[in-house]
């Protein structure tokens, strides 16, 4: 799901405030600097992912009788070439 980056923005300041809360990250990091560390996280994550699609989808192009975009099958097909580009590449999704 691609995130607007005014949505990161206000989710990597809530993460930031939930984990100094929490204790779980010292308070001396401070709220702005651990907000654009995950805000940095979260853009590079959704690029990697990015990357991954349009393999996925580079991939499908091969296919001789390729379902329609947006069928059922297109969508099972894509995210299983989907699933195996990224455990190849040792990324969780």
């Amino acid at each position: 799901m691609r995130l607007t980056e005014a949505r990161i923005r206000a989710l990597s300041k809530q993460i930031a405030r939930e984990l100094i809360d929490r204790g779980a990250v010292d308070k001396k990091v401070g709220a702005m600097n651990l907000s654009t560390l995950v805000a940095q996280a979260m853009i590079h994550d959704q690029q990697v992912e990015e990357g991954i699609e349009a393999e996925a989808r580079e991939r499908l192009l091969r296919y001789r009788n390729l379902p329609p975009e947006g069928s059922g099958e297109y969508e099972a097909m894509f995210i299983k070439a989907k699933e195996e580009i990224a455990a190849r590449k040792g990324y969780p999704l």
